[in-house]
């Protein structure tokens, strides 16, 4: 029987949470670019993919939860590393509903919806970039929080223009089903906003 030294206890292996939030961040934005690729494509093939990037988000944050309670010390507050992970799971979940919802409602894609998803992709290349240098370089990592913000203001802005456009038409079932649809774009917009929100947080307590 291998025995467990009282440091191995208090420092487990393998809780390196710089590295963690990059892999669920890069996932995040695989997800969310599959889905504006598959705008275009409409292929089963784009689809499966967000899928399947859709579970490894779920994995990588169950991995994250369950570190959180095994680490005696974490790099910073572990609330934050957390609630960063709940609300980047959240962006991916909406990318998804956002493609079910198309499916389900019939709803093809129109130009606001391709520029709403065009934006939220911006967003999350950002945060993948972003989170990327936090560990080394925290300073430089905040240079696209300002970036980050604007894609959601837009994101805001092409929804009401989107909406606009759609209540004047003479379909009202037609603008039920884009009103779903944009919003599942949009509160994927708000949870990227949260989550740029709780990064700067982190990168103010590391500086």
């Amino acid at each position: 029987m291998v025995k467990i030294s009282i440091i191995d206890r208090l420092f487990p292996a393998n809780c390196d949470f710089y590295e963690m939030l990059n892999k669920q961040a890069e996932i995040n934005a695989f997800g969310v670019d599959m889905l504006h690729k598959w705008l275009s494509s409409g292929s089963d093939e784009d689809k499966q993919k967000l899928l399947v990037y859709v579970k490894e988000a779920d994995e990588a944050r169950m991995s994250m939860e369950s570190k959180l309670i095994e680490a005696f010390t974490t790099p910073f507050d572990r609330v934050d590393i957390y609630s960063i992970s709940i609300a980047m799971d959240k962006i991916i979940k909406y990318s998804k509903s956002t493609l079910l919802s198309m499916e389900a409602f019939e709803v093809a894609p129109d130009d606001t919806i391709t520029s709403m998803v065009g934006k939220l992709k911006e967003g999350t290349d950002f945060l993948l970039e972003s989170i990327n240098i936090l560990k080394n370089n925290p300073i430089k990592s905040q240079e696209n929080i300002i970036k980050i913000r604007a894609t959601h203001t837009e994101v805001e802005q092409l929804y009401r223009d989107g909406m606009s456009i759609v209540f004047k038409s003479s379909d009202p079932m037609n603008a039920i089903k884009h009103r779903e649809v944009y919003h599942h774009i949009k509160d994927a917009s708000l949870n990227l906003e949260d989550t740029v929100d709780i990064f700067h947080r982190i990168v103010v307590r590391l500086i």
